[in-house]
């Protein structure tokens, strides 16, 4: 995990006034927010799935100088400060305020083999004049990384086969189709605040007759929880009983990258 250590000098420049009334003269005031603070900023990148594809190479998410970084005036709702990370200067802000500084790199979709996108956020306020804050800002991705697996010996008991992933908010009707030779993984973006979304998925089948009786399409269907910056694999391979017609039949297996040794779970295929 790469860090990044960013200094902000924030001050202000002291308001005062003064009122001429016809009774006294008033002593200047000074105005709430007028002070200065300094903000030493660390910027951190992590993704439990980095890995390098064709596609992209994750491990350029993690970079940090690959980011950009805004500071806001949470208050009035408004941008005051936004540059890359690596060229973060010096910015006044006032005391008894309430900023929050936002970093992130890349672009969300709703499924993506190319991009996904790393944020991170943090507020923080000075409430005292010459005050020094460290804010430690944490990136994520807001995805989760789907990958299919097919076994080579299915290409023995099938003559095609592919997957689609659907379920989530942001995909709607729509889905993630996995072909039988694809290799790429697909990004899904996750809801925010969420404990994960549930992923459904459909194994389209289609068999060699000697191996099935009746139809030769079939399909599998399931469904897992995908979180945030998490990666799961389906792993996919053929069972069969020779001399048993009809019992042609696939073992999934959902590899979610823990510890725990996945449990291999043999799905019936619907034949249709």
């Amino acid at each position: 995990m790469k860090k990044t250590m960013l200094c902000m000098m924030l001050g202000a420049t002291v308001l005062a006034t003064s009122c001429l009334s016809e009774d006294q003269d008033f002593a200047p005031v000074q105005e709430q927010g007028s002070g200065k603070g300094q903000l030493v900023l660390t910027l951190s990148a992590d993704a439990n799935f980095s890995q390098q594809t064709r596609a992209l190479n994750e491990a350029d998410y993690l970079n940090t100088d690959n980011y950009t970084v805004e500071v806001w005036n949470v208050d009035k709702d408004k941008l005051v400060y936004t540059c890359q990370a690596n060229d973060f200067e010096a910015k006044v802000l006032d005391t008894d305020v309430t900023y929050e500084v936002r970093a992130y790199y890349g672009t969300e979709y709703a499924k993506s083999r190319n991009d996904f996108r790393m944020e991170g956020s943090k507020t923080f306020r000075f409430t005292e004049d010459g005050a020094s804050q460290s804010v430690n800002v944490e990136c994520g991705p807001t995805c989760g990384k789907i990958t299919a697996n097919f076994d080579e010996s299915m290409g023995n008991y099938f003559n095609s086969y592919k997957v689609n992933f659907g379920g989530t908010a942001q995909l709607g009707t729509d889905v993630c189709e996995w072909k039988q030779t694809d290799t790429e993984p697909w990004y899904v973006a996750i809801a925010k605040g969420s404990a994960g979304e549930t992923i459904t998925y459909t194994i389209s089948l289609t068999a060699k007759p000697d191996y099935v009786d009746g139809s030769e399409n079939g399909v599998v269907t399931g469904s897992f929880t995908l979180k945030r910056n998490t990666a799961h694999t389906l792993n996919i391979r053929p069972t069969y009983t020779p001399n048993v017609q009809g019992s042609l039949s696939v073992i999934v297996t959902i590899d979610d990258t823990t510890n725990d040794k996945p449990v291999d779970i043999v799905v019936p295929v619907t034949w249709i």
